[in-house]
């Protein structure tokens, strides 16, 4: 059967279509690349503060505007004001801390607890270790020190990264005041576009996607304050000075999926050397045994139960984005599998739906 005329024409005019819209979008994108990553934290941050924006509207008679300046100036005042009491209290402890390098030139270490050599399993081979590093302590520090060049470099390469993501965040917190403004058009907006592409089933993956931004927002911040609250309260019990400055520094770390011991680890070795060797134990047991452990389960269950979703979908999401995409992997691979398994739960709706319409007419 021949071809209707003008059909190859139509084929050519379609794909070359399709091919100036690609073009189009992978320009876009090209230009938005530098700025993508802020976009991207300023809708989570939008879409995580949208229902207190929603009450402060309410409160406010409707003055949208005034609203997202209050959330701003909220969000702000929460990233700055411990960041500047962090800095005054840094520049107080810098020469405290030149005073301690300098002690550990003349430093001795002292004798092994009694209750050491009964520590289980390993408590003689500790013993031992205590011993020959008392014997020798400039040969342990020269055999430590290149480890503790490399946790210093990497350190101040996290310290960089850090800077530059609250850099980011700054931006992504003014952006997301403007999301907030717009943010009934821009809603109707994307539920417009997400029906247009996949029909009117659809029609609620907007609400699933926001529920589980919400759901991460609360599972790692809520985690990160559960973390901080632990490791203040060790650090008290140690007598470690300054311990609510270094509390917020727990909280910046846990938010950053960055390891909590960055924290607590240090102050448990200025506790062993101001020779409060129980206390020190303590710190670390209690870091280790609580600090660093409680996110594993405590993450994963406070996300599942806001995001409505199984809690090995939401573990294998969080875990996931968090390899693939670094922090903000933790809102995409949940969001991510939410999607497919709402789309995975319609198609397979629809497939009932019409199996027993099927059956209701032969019958």
């Amino acid at each position: 059967m021949p071809l209707p005329n003008g059909f190859p024409n139509l084929s050519i005019l379609s794909a070359f279509r399709v091919a100036i819209l690609a073009l189009l979008v992978v320009s876009c994108l090209k230009v938005l690349q530098p700025f993508l990553g802020a976009l991207t934290w300023a809708a989570i941050i939008a879409i995580s503060v949208w229902p207190l924006y929603g009450k402060l509207k309410l409160r406010l008679r409707g003055r949208h505007k005034l609203a997202a300046l209050l959330v701003v100036l909220g969000l702000s005042c929460a990233l700055a004001i411990p960041i500047g009491l962090m800095a005054l209290t840094l520049a107080d402890t810098l020469p405290h801390l030149a005073n301690l390098a300098h002690d550990l030139t003349s430093f001795r270490l002292p004798d092994p607890p009694a209750w050491l050599s009964n520590f289980p399993l390993a408590g003689e081979s500790l013993r031992n270790l205590w011993l020959s590093t008392q014997a020798d302590l400039p040969g342990f520090f020269d055999k430590v020190r290149p480890a503790v060049q490399k946790a210093g470099l990497w350190l101040l390469s996290g310290g960089a990264n850090l800077g530059l993501s609250l850099l980011e965040i700054v931006l992504a917190i003014v952006v997301a005041g403007l999301l907030l403004i717009n943010g009934d058009k821009l809603w109707d907006l994307v539920e417009r576009i997400v029906v247009r592409l996949g029909g009117e089933t659809a029609g609620d993956l907007p609400e699933v996607i926001a529920r589980t931004i919400r759901s991460v927002t609360t599972g790692v911040v809520g985690t990160a304050l559960a973390q901080t609250i632990l490791c203040v309260v060790g650090l008290l019990i140690a007598g470690v000075p300054g311990a609510l400055v270094l509390g917020f520094v727990c909280f910046v770390i846990a938010v950053a999926q960055m390891p909590t011991l960055i924290v607590w680890l240090p102050a448990a070795l200025w506790v062993f050397y101001t020779g409060h060797t129980g206390l020190a134990v303590f710190l670390t047991v209690w870091g280790f045994l609580l600090i660093n452990t409680i996110d594993n389960f405590l993450k994963p269950l406070l996300i599942s139960q806001g995001a409505q979703m199984p809690l090995s979908v939401i573990f294998l999401g969080v875990i996931g984005g968090l390899i693939a995409w670094g922090v903000i992997g933790l809102f995409i691979g949940p969001t991510l599998l939410a999607v497919a398994l709402t789309m995975l739960r319609h198609w397979l709706e629809r497939d009932e739906n019409e199996e027993m319409a099927c059956e209701g007419e032969q019958g």
